[in-house]
C-alpha cells in the first residue's frame, strides 16, 4: 500500500504570525527580521482570520502610477521614490494589519501534497497556512511542498 503524503509531513510547525491590531510598521519590521514573506493573521486563540504578505505592505508605499505602467525600465533614476517619506512612515504607524490583510487561503493539516500545490497554483500564493479545526498549526512554502512532492514521486518511481 502506498503512503499518501500530507502537508503535515513537510510544513513548518513554528509559525511567525501577527494579530489584526498590529501596526503595519510593526508587521513590516517583524517580517524583515524573521525573513518571511507571508504573515498569517490570527486571533489570540490561534484562529486564522487573514494573511498579509510583503507584497501587501510594499504596495502601500508604491506610487499609484506604478500599476499603470507595463514597462518602467525607461525610468533611469527613481530619485525620492526609493526612500520612504515621512507621510509613508506615519501611514505605516496608523494602519493596522486588519486594514491590509486578505482572506486566508489555507488547507487542513491532512491535505495531500498535490492538492496543496494545486491551491498554491490556483491562487498564486507562495506560502500556505495549515490549520486544524480553523486553528493555525503550520505553514508550508511552495518549495517545502514541491520538494516533498518531487521526492515522494521520485522515490515511488525508483527514478535515479
Amino acid at each position: 500500500m502506498v503512503k499518501k503524503y500530507c502537508i503535515s509531513d513537510c510544513m513548518k510547525h513554528r509559525v511567525i504570525s501577527g494579530y489584526p491590531e498590529m501596526t503595519v510598521k510593526f508587521a513590516a519590521a517583524l517580517m524583515a527580521e524573521k525573513h518571511i514573506g507571508t504573515l498569517p493573521v490570527i486571533l489570540k486563540d490561534s484562529e486564522l482570520v487573514g494573511v498579509t504578505t510583503m507584497d501587501n505592505i510594499i504596495q502601500i508605499f508604491l506610487p499609484d502610477f506604478i500599476s499603470l505602467l507595463s514597462n518602467i525600465s525607461f525610468i533611469k533614476d527613481y530619485g525620492d521614490l526609493g526612500t520612504l517619506s515621512r507621510e509613508n512612515m506615519e501611514m505605516a504607524e496608523r494602519l493596522t494589519v486588519a486594514d491590509i490583510m486578505e482572506e486566508p487561503i489555507s488547507v487542513e493539516n491532512d491535505c495531500e501534497l498535490i492538492r496543496a500545490l494545486s491551491f498554491m497554483h490556483k491562487y498564486k500564493i507562495r506560502d500556505l497556512p495549515v490549520v486544524e479545526d480553523g486553528k493555525l498549526v503550520g505553514i508550508a512554502s511552495r518549495v517545502d511542498i514541491g520538494r516533498a512532492f518531487l521526492s515522494n514521486w521520485l522515490n515511488s518511481n525508483n527514478v535515479g
